[in-house]
Order: C-alpha cells, then sequence, then structure tokens
C-alpha cells in the first residue's frame, strides 16, 4: 500500500514549538494557506563544513544536502521507495529484467547552459566504476557488475548480470558533466577544481563560499531555467558551525531559519528553540528490532520467540523509553514503504504465559523464571552503549519480559564489539537497527539462507518459503507482483518471529514558522528532506481565498 498523502499531527511540546508529523492519512489542517511569492533567502544551519562539493564523493549529511539542490540523477526515490522520473523522462525493462532502457528528458540542462546527454550518464557511472574511484567502496562494487551503452545522445542502455528489480531507484545516482570533468581520471575528483566550484543541474546552483574564520557559508541561487520550475527562494545560504551547542544559538538569536542536525532529543527539548519555530517529523525506511539467534537451543523454539512477541508492549515502548520519538513496528518492511503490509499485531501476555506452559516451560521453583527441565528461560541481549535511548529500550523489555517468567540480562557494550558479536553469530539476542539504503523494500541479504552463516542474515534464519519468496520478489518488475510476495513474505516472519521489529525511525528537522511550504513527508535519506525546498517560500501574496 503506498503511503498516500501527509497525516499532521500538531502537538505543543513547548511555548510556540509544534511538532507535524508525516505519515498515513489525509493532509490536516494546520494553518491559513497563503499564496506563494517568488523571492527572499532561507539560511540553513549545519555541523562541519563540506570537504567536497562533488556529488560521487558526498559522504557527511552536509555534503548530500549540498548535493540534494545541486545535482540531480536519472530517477529520484520517493519516500515509498519507488523511483520516479527525474533527469529521465522514462524507462522501460526487458521481459528478462537484464536490460533497463532509459530516455532522457529534452529540457535537462547543465546550470552552464550545455544540454544533459547519455555520454554524461555512460561517464558518471565510468568514474564510479573505476578501481581508483575514491568514493563509496559499495556504490562502486553495485556499478561494476553493470554494463552501459548509449545508442543515442538521449537514450543509456544498461545491461546488468542478473534480473535485479530495485534497479531503478540505483539509477538515482548523481549525474556529473562530462564537459567539465572528461579529462580527470577518477582517483583526481577529489583534487579538481570541480570539487569546490561544482556545475549540475539541480533546482539550485553553486553561487559562493566565504569563511571568515568562524563560520563557513556556502550560498546557492535559485535555476531559473529548472524543469520543474523555477524555485521561489531567490537564495539558500547554507552556514556551517563547529558544534550543536553553536548551531541552536544561531537558531535562537536569528542567524539561521532551520536545521536539519540536531538530534531530536536536543531538539524537542523546551527552551531549545526560539518562539514560533516548528519541528517537523519525517518517516524514515528503517527499524530497531530485537534480533534472536537461532542457533541457540533457547531461540530455535518457535513458541519461545511467539511468546516474547506476544508479551511485548511496543506503544509502551515508544511512548516511553523513546517519548514518542517513533512509531511502533510491526513487521520486517518499513511503514513507509509501497510494500507495507505486515499481519496485525497481537500484544497479549496471558496468550503468551499460556504458550510456554504448553511448551512445557514452567516456574516449578517459585523464582520468577521459567524451567524445563535443566535450561533457563534466561538469556543476555546485547545492545550498543552508545545509544543510551536503545539502552533504556533493552531496560524496559527486560521489565516486561519478566512479568511472563522471562529472564532478559541487558548486556551494553560498545558498537564495534555487537557488529563483531553478530558477524561471528556469538549472541543469544540483540537490540540493533537496519535502514534501508535505497528504500525499496529488498531485504534478501538480510533474511536469505545463502546469508544465515556468513552475511547479514544474522538470527540464522532458514526458510525455503522465504528464500524462493524474497528472490523472486527481487527479480520481478512489476510491482503489484512483487507487493503479493512480499505479502507473503511479511506473513511467514510474523508466524515464525526470527526477529521483533520494535519501532520505525522519524527524522526531525527544525524550521522557522515564516517559512512556508515545509512538509515532513516520509523520506529515504536525511538529505531527501530538501527535496521540496525548491517549493518552500518566505515571501507570501497574502492569504489564499476560496473560489466559488
Amino acid at each position: 500500500m503506498l503511503v498516500a498523502g501527509l497525516l499532521v499531527v500538531v502537538l505543543t511540546v513547548g511555548v510556540g514549538l509544534f511538532v507535524r508529523f508525516g505519515g498515513r492519512g489525509e493532509p490536516a489542517t494546520v494553518e491559513a494557506p497563503v499564496v506563494p511569492g517568488f523571492g527572499g533567502t532561507y539560511v540553513e544551519g549545519a555541523l562541519g563544513a563540506p570537504s567536497t562539493l562533488n556529488p560521487l564523493l558526498a559522504r557527511t549529511q552536509a555534503e548530500q544536502d549540498l548535493a540534494r539542490l545541486l545535482f540531480r540523477g536519472l530517477t529520484r526515490v520517493d519516500g515509498s521507495g519507488t523511483a520516479q522520473p527525474d533527469l529521465a523522462a522514462s524507462w522501460s525493462v526487458s521481459d528478462d529484467g537484464l536490460t533497463y532502457t532509459f530516455t532522457l528528458r529534452d529540457d535537462a540542462r547543465w546550470h552552464d547552459g550545455e544540454p544533459v546527454t547519455a555520454q554524461d550518464v555512460r561517464f558518471t557511472v565510468g568514474l564510479v566504476q573505476d578501481p581508483e574511484f575514491p568514493g563509496d567502496e559499495a556504490l562502486a562494487r553495485f556499478w561494476r557488475g553493470v554494463v552501459v551503452s548509449v545508442p543515442s545522445a538521449d537514450t543509456v542502455v544498461f545491461q546488468l548480470l542478473e534480473p535485479f528489480a530495485a534497479f531503478p531507484t540505483y539509477a538515482a545516482l548523481p549525474i556529473v558533466p562530462k564537459h567539465l570533468l572528461g579529462g580527470v581520471l577518477a582517483r583526481d575528483l577529489a583534487d579538481d577544481p570541480f570539487a569546490s566550484q561544482p556545475v549540475g543541474t539541480g533546482p539550485f546552483r553553486f553561487d559562493n563560499r566565504q569563511d571568515d574564520g568562524q563560520v563557513v557559508e556556502i550560498t546557492l541561487r535559485a535555476y531559473e531555467d529548472f524543469p520543474g520550475g523555477r524555485p521561489y527562494l531567490d537564495q539558500v545560504v547554507f552556514r556551517y558551525y563547529e558544534d550543536v551547542e553553536r548551531l541552536l544559538e544561531a537558531l535562537r538569536d536569528g542567524s539561521v531559519q532551520g536545521t536539519g542536525a540536531v538530534p531530536a532529543e536536543q531538539l524537542l527539548r523546551p527552551g531549545v528553540l526560539p518562539k514560533g519555530a516548528i519541528v517537523y517529523a519525517s518517516p524514515m525506511p528503517g527499524y530497531t528490532a530485537l534480533f534472536f539467534n537461532m542457533r541457540d537451543p533457547l531461540f530455535a523454539s518457535a513458541d519461545v520467540r511467539r511468546a516474547i512477541d506476544l508479551a511485548l508492549d511496543r506503544e509502551r515502548i515508544v511512548k516511553g523509553p523513546l517519548d514518542g520519538r517513533a512509531e511502533v513496528g510491526f513487521g520486517p518492511i518499513p511503514v513507509t514503504s509501497w510494500a507495507y503490509g505486515p499481519p496485525g499485531l497481537v500484544h497479549d501476555p496471558q496468550a503468551a504465559k499460556d504458550l510456554l506452559e504448553a511448551a512445557g516451560w514452567t516456574d516449578a521453583d517459585g523464582d520468577g523464571v521459567r524451567e524445563r527441565g535443566a535450561s533457563r528461560l534466561s538469556f543476555s541481549l546485547l545492545v550498543n552503549d552508545d545509544d543510551p535511548e536503545r539502552v533504556a529500550v533493552a531496560q524496559e523489555i527486560v521489565g516486561q519480559l519478566q512479568r511472563i517468567g522471562v529472564q532478559a540480562v541487558v548486556q551494553p557494550m560498545p558498537a564495534t564489539e555487537v557488529s563483531g558479536a553478530l558477524a561471528s553469530r556469538q549472541f543469544s539476542a540483540a537490540i540493533f537497527g537496519w535502514h534501508s539504503a535505497t528504500g525499496d523494500p529488498d531485504c534478501y541479504h538480510l533474511w536469505h539462507s545463502a546469508f544465515a552463516d556468513e552475511g547479514l542474515n544474522f538470527t540464522g534464519w532458514r526458510n525455503r518459503e522465504v528464500d524462493t519468496l524474497l528472490t523472486e520478489a527481487r527479480q520481478t518488475p512489476e510491482q503489484d507482483k512483487r507487493r503479493e510476495l512480499y505479502a507473503r513474505f511479511q506473513a511467514v516472519f510474523a508466524d515464525q518471529v526470527p526477529a521483533i521489529p520494535l519501532y520505525y525511525p522519524r527524522y526531525y528537522f527544525a524550521v522557522d514558522a515564516d517559512v512556508h511550504g515545509v512538509e515532513p513527508v516520509p523520506i529515504i535519506r536525511p538529505s531527501d528532506r530538501l527535496d521540496g525546498l525548491a517549493r518552500w517560500f518566505v515571501e507570501t501574496s497574502g492569504a489564499a481565498t476560496a473560489t466559488p
């Protein structure tokens, strides 16, 4: 089911501070509509000045935010994980799912006026495929398995080694201009002048960078010929601060009008933001879950896993340790996804007790922990100690399981040690999170048996039906068919419970109330919140009036 519309919930957090939550449902009216006007400036506060403006090398949020406004890919991915046309007007896929053909839109231009061509696309992919490409190695590995051909100036053909339905989401790779970078080797991209004075295709173009020794400032100007329509704002200014406290002070004194760089727990603290600031909460495609190691004899039993699932009150977890800063989790596909549709969630501690009793787990000695033979229903729960909220969630889980006679002992440790325990499969249960890099529901590497011993299937779950469903779903281009396959996968997952999704994350960002047009729509990455910035406005033509 696609994420349709925008559910806006307005909650008073402090004097003059509101939170608007994006999600499912119909829009709710929260303010009188105004007519947008052209002109004005929006100033965004950020942390850590970017070291590069080349989008292929962007790693930090500061760099990715700029790349989002300056550049475009063949596609863009909406909050549901569906690829939409961007530099490409359309695309098609062959019957065998191996060949994708993209047709470029005829009005796409670089900021210097040159047309965007298929050669730019092939050139960009070639840079990423180069063995000496200095950017993200995972991105490079993916593209090295793709053969690119250019049959015409406006047509690009990608040949895959095997069918991959999520490929259009990877086509969101930002394209760079061959006519400016054609003589630059991949290894030299970071040192080329383009990395400090880029020419892109986005709704805003680079203007200048200033550094007074205390604050770095980068100014972008509206691109008048942007195919999606000229942005309302004349310019966008990014100001970079060394730490959160200085950034928050800039928000309070009006030096900046918004930010996406402050952690939610600080952003929502009463008195932190100025009167009239609005905090927006955009859902993101991921989840935090309680993962079982099914190699552990305790969790080899589906009845034990089901009982723990029944016992956990996810709403209490979200409202308690998380203070409402997340959405209750129901299944292994994020709530934002077009493929989301798990069976209904049941919280029933008595049913959990009955299930354990029937499976032979009783508290014969009355010490509050169930036993079966020589085994006690007790386990260690790993959690990374650098995330206080996640540790608090683990403690809440301990309390809830105690009520049904299950003993869990929280074991906080450094994130690197948690990762090591998961990779080596040396754990009983653990709480950790997963985030979809592209928004596509493909979770083949997380749950397929091929990765049970080595890879991301840390639980060791092996299920032939699930293997077939996940394989077919990633190879089937038709979204309706994929939705059916993922629905069946979610049903099997709910029955077998290899893990318990606890909550889905939200991304919080603040913008002054005088900036209009901001919407907390579902996003894939934090920088996606800026996708709509071309429609933000500070100049108005008065209040909108209803027409008879």
